[in-house]
C-alpha cells in the first residue's frame, strides 16, 4: 500500500518535471543539479553563498530533491533577496535583508540551530521551512548539555518544554517539536528576542483534509502554541498556501503574480 509520504513525493516530482521539461531527475526525485529544480525567475546566486557557510551541504544534495524544503523556501522568497522592504511576511513588512540557512548558536557544543530564512528588520521573522520531513515520524532528543543552560532562558516556556519532550519523546508525532525549541534557544542569545517571530512554515497538498496526517500536524501545531502561549521568541504558523494567498490579496504588481503562478503550477497539487 503506498503511504502517503510516497503519494506526495511522486506528486511532486510530476509537478516538478511538468514545470521544468529540460531539467532531469532520477527516479528517487532528485534532479542532476540544483538549477533543475529552481522555479523560472529564481537563480543559484541569489542563494548560494549562504548555503556555502552553513552546515547541511544542502546545493550538493537535499536541495536536489522535488520534496526539498530547502528549494521550497528559496524558490518562495529568493526573488525578494535584492528588494526585501516589500516583503510581506508574519503581517511584517520594511525588511532591510534577508538571510538563507541562519546561523544562531546556543552556546552550547555540536551545530548550532540553522533557520532556513531570517528576515531582518524593525520586525525580524525566523522561518523555519518543512516541505514533507513531517511525514517522517522522529522521538524528541535532547543531549545533557541543555541542563548546563543557567542565564535568563531558564525561566522561558520554551526552557520548560524541555522536559515535557524527555518525559514523553513521542508527544509530537509530526510536530518537531525539540528542533523549534532549539531554534528559539538560539534566537533568546539575539538581541533582538523581544521582537522576533518563529514562524513555522509548512506545505500541504490541497487535498489534505483528506489525510489525517496532515490533521494531526496541526492539531500538534496549536498544541505547542497553547503550551508557549506569549513566549518570546513568538511561534506562529502558516501554510505555504496561505502565505501565497495572502500575497495574492495583498499586491497587483505583475511580477508578483507571475512569480505566484510558478509556485501554485509547481506546489499546489493533490496527491
Amino acid at each position: 500500500m503506498t503511504t502517503t509520504l510516497e503519494r506526495a513525493k511522486a506528486r511532486l516530482l510530476d509537478a516538478a518535471v511538468r514545470a521544468r521539461p529540460g531539467a532531469q531527475f532520477d527516479a528517487a526525485g532528485y534532479a542532476a543539479g540544483v538549477e533543475g529544480n529552481l522555479v523560472d525567475g529564481v537563480s543559484k546566486d541569489l542563494f548560494e553563498a549562504d548555503y556555502r557557510v552553513g552546515a547541511g551541504h544542502e546545493l550538493e544534495g537535499k536541495m536536489r530533491a522535488a520534496h526539498s524544503s530547502a528549494a521550497l523556501v528559496v524558490n518562495t522568497f529568493a526573488p525578494w533577496r535584492q528588494s526585501p522592504s516589500t516583503l510581506l511576511l508574519a503581517k511584517s513588512t520594511g525588511f532591510s535583508s534577508l538571510q538563507f540557512e541562519a546561523i544562531f548558536p546556543t552556546g552550547l557544543g555540536g551545530t548550532p540551530p540553522h533557520l532556513d530564512l531570517m528576515a531582518y528588520g524593525p520586525s525580524p521573522v525566523a522561518v523555519e521551512s518543512k516541505c514533507l520531513e513531517y511525514l517522517t515520524p522522529k522521538a524528541a532528543l535532547f543531549s545533557r548539555s541543555y541542563d548546563t543552560i543557567a542565564d535568563a532562558r531558564c525561566n522561558s516556556p520554551w526552557f520548560g518544554l524541555i522536559e515535557v519532550l524527555r518525559r514523553d519523546p513521542a508527544r509530537y508525532r509530526y510536530l518537531d517539536a525539540a528542533q523549534l525549541v532549539k531554534h528559539a534557544l538560539g534566537l533568546m542569545k539575539a538581541p533582538f528576542i523581544e521582537d522576533v517571530v518563529l514562524l513555522y512554515l509548512y506545505w500541504e497538498p490541497v487535498n489534505h483534509a483528506q489525510f489525517a496526517e496532515f490533521q494531526v500536524h496541526r492539531e500538534e501545531i496549536a498544541s505547542v502554541q497553547a503550551e508557549l502561549k506569549d513566549a518570546r521568541p513568538r511561534l506562529q504558523s502558516l501554510t505555504y498556501t496561505e502565505l501565497w494567498d495572502g500575497w495574492q490579496s495583498s499586491s497587483d504588481a505583475q511580477w508578483l503574480r507571475a512569480h505566484l503562478a510558478r509556485l501554485w503550477e509547481r506546489y499546489r497539487i493533490e496527491i
